[in-house]
């Protein structure tokens, strides 16, 4: 599919670049990664990113002040749609996808499968979609710019390189950023690990409510609309909380939910053991990710969704040949 990407980058003179709802590291490194190599490839094209607003923290990725928020009414030559296989993970930007003369998928979500998009690069095993950018660009665009951007979809979404989906190619992906000299130290602390201290509040409390399911294997916690104003705090300020929670020795996974808006939640889901798959229980509720990090939304109490998880969990979990990481340990 490579050779149709480059026909429909050559041909196309306006290009709109789209990602998923609620843009994380890899969203925004990918997009923004794509229109900075496109500014350097084709200087006389019109290239524009449409997002929802994200955290601050990701300031620091150039074109990051030139993301637009709102939806034009006009169209475009080309839809680049990165990390989302699907019209309905894009929000309202879906439109712009459905009015443009082409699109093309770049994604490595197991969950997409293309059948919205017929021209697509979707490569399940890649660490993040900025992998699978930095091996559609010609390195010869490839400047800080740019590096910039895929250096931060690399580390978000492999944890800073400890996840399983980490592999040399990742690391010399990465290699190949540091070298065009980027900050990377300055990166990895501040879009990664930095926290205000209402963020740093928020963490404690979501910690000091977690609690242990299912025999203890399953930790999770959750987090209201009102915990949320009272710490003033909005949904893009709690991309990191999972993660944290996931860094609990001997449980199989970790939940957390955080209301957006009338009993409705979002589902962060994270794997702990390579066995459990949360892939498949984010599919179940018709959600999506990768097999150690997914998530869906659904409706009700923190207790009732729990519930409804933890029956799908245990699909896997209670199965004759699961090897918990608890009873490993015991």
């Amino acid at each position: 599919m490579r050779d149709k990407l480059e026909e429909l980058l050559a041909s196309s003179q306006r290009i709109c670049l789209l990602g998923h709802t609620r843009p994380d590291g890899d969203c925004l490194g990918s997009t923004l990664g794509w229109k900075n190599y496109l500014k350097n490839r084709y200087p006389e094209k019109e290239v524009q990113v449409y997002l929802m607003e994200a955290h601050e923290k990701f300031s620091y990725l150039p074109g990051f002040s030139d993301i637009r928020h709102d939806v034009p009414k006009e169209s475009y030559d080309l839809a680049l749609i990165c990390d989302c296989g699907a019209y309905e993970r894009l929000g309202e930007f879906g439109s712009l996808a459905k009015s443009a003369k082409n699109c093309y998928v770049v994604d490595h979500h197991v969950t997409s499968n293309g059948e919205d998009f017929p021209f697509h690069t979707i490569l399940p095993d890649a660490s993040s979609t900025c992998e699978v950018s930095f091996d559609l660009m010609e390195e010869e665009f490839f400047d800080k710019a740019v590096a910039t951007c895929i250096y931060t979809g690399l580390i978000h979404d492999t944890g800073v390189f400890k996840y399983n989906c980490t592999s040399q190619h990742t690391m010399e992906i990465a290699g190949k950023c540091i070298a065009r000299g980027i900050p990377f130290s300055y990166i990895i602390d501040d879009s990664f690990y930095m926290k205000s201290v209402d963020q740093q509040k928020m963490t404690g409390k979501v910690l000091q409510d977690a609690k242990l399911y299912c025999e203890d294997r399953i930790l999770a916690s959750s987090l209201s609309l009102k915990d949320m104003r009272s710490f003033n705090l909005e949904q893009k300020d709690l991309d990191m909380v999972v993660s944290i929670l996931r860094e609990t020795r001997d449980v199989d996974g970790v939940i957390f939910l955080y209301e957006v808006g009338n009993q409705l939640y979002k589902v962060s889901l994270r794997s702990n053991n390579n066995a459990f798959d949360v892939s498949q229980v984010a599919a179940f509720f018709s959600g999506g990710g990768h097999k150690m990090a997914a998530g869906c939304s659904l409706k009700g109490s923190p207790e009732q969704i729990l519930e409804k998880l933890f029956g799908e969990m245990r699909k896997q979990l209670d199965a004759e040949d699961f090897q918990s990481n608890k009873r490993c340990r015991e």
